[in-house]
């Protein structure tokens, strides 16, 4: 009976950890995007080349990032299933990031180089935060950190 036990909890712990790995988000198709994020999206970017969508979880309800490029910059936009804009990301250019951004991610991980940076922002353009990709000892990470360089999560690539 105890081995019985062992297993099921050794199974849920297991299927438990493999669905928080992967809860980031999901590739769908242009079909399988709810027409409304589609209107409000080609509205506002009739522009934008390689498009891709991917739907996801943001704050509990289920939201859709639209990931594309313009102007020679990639850009991701998270939208709600009615359309409205919920945050944006924008790729930037590395030495563009503040110097307190960087000095924090040097504090926790001295010998990282950060590889990749992106800056996130509420629908008003308002700086939230950002997200690198840093490289240390081999291994990739995904850092989030608020606009006051706190660092808000970690994940492994």
């Amino acid at each position: 009976m105890k081995m019985q036990l062992w297993i099921v909890v050794a199974l849920a712990t297991f299927l438990a950890a493999f669905s928080q790995a992967n809860a980031s988000g999901k590739e769908v198709s242009k079909d399988q995007v709810p027409k409304a994020v589609l209107e409000a999206f080609e509205k506002a970017y009739p522009n934008a080349k390689k498009v891709e969508f991917e739907k996801e979880m943001f704050e509990g309800k289920e939201a859709y990032e639209v990931e594309y490029k313009e102007n020679g910059k990639e850009y991701e936009i998270l939208y709600s299933s009615e359309g409205e804009v919920l945050q944006k990301e924008e790729t930037i250019d590395v030495k563009e990031l503040p110097e307190s951004i960087v000095q924090a991610i040097s504090k926790v991980h001295p010998k990282a180089t950060i590889k990749e940076a992106e800056k996130l922002m509420k629908p008003d353009g308002t700086v939230t935060g950002y997200e690198v990709e840093i490289k240390e000892d081999g291994k990739k990470l995904e850092l989030e950190l608020d606009a006051n360089g706190n660092i808000l999560k970690t994940e492994q690539d």
